[in-house]
């Protein structure tokens, strides 16, 4: 396989590569990266890698999104379960500009606070620009079940 297929990141340090046809047209990833119509604000390293000075672990799931939804497999196997890296997520996805990857973290998120993590998941998602309503109280959160 060429090299020029490949696009070469360092994230915060870790060194990531994926096909450049991972990337649909139509994502500003394609734009930065492979056709180049829109600048790209990252910079390129010694290596000739980009270095995106962002959370290598959202990276990842950002990486494996594209390429999960380019296989046409189940995209959403590759969110975090953990409230802290949805939280994470969510940030890292609308800067990316991927407000469905956001959106299903948010929701991911609310699944959680069904599972009585609300008020930490609240306070993330009041400063949050995504969601900055947080969630509904339900009647039910008024009982403590012991």
């Amino acid at each position: 396989m060429s090299e020029t297929l490949i696009i070469r990141f360092n994230v915060g340090g870790t060194p990531m590569a994926t096909l450049k046809t991972t990337f649909p047209v139509d994502s500003i990833f394609h734009k930065w990266f492979v056709s180049r119509t829109k600048a790209s604000p990252f910079t390129i390293d010694r290596e000739g890698a980009y270095f995106v000075d962002r959370d290598p672990f959202s990276f990842g799931i950002v990486l494996n999104y594209f390429r999960l939804r380019k296989a046409g497999q189940l995209w959403e196997a590759c969110l975090p379960k953990d409230p802290d890296r949805l939280a994470m997520l969510t940030q890292e996805a609308d800067f990316f500009l991927l407000p469905q990857l956001r959106d299903q973290a948010i929701c991911m998120l609310q699944l959680c606070s069904n599972k009585n993590d609300s008020n930490y998941i609240n306070e993330m998602l009041a400063k949050s620009t995504s969601c900055p309503q947080g969630f509904e109280k339900k009647e039910d959160d008024d009982e403590e079940d012991f």
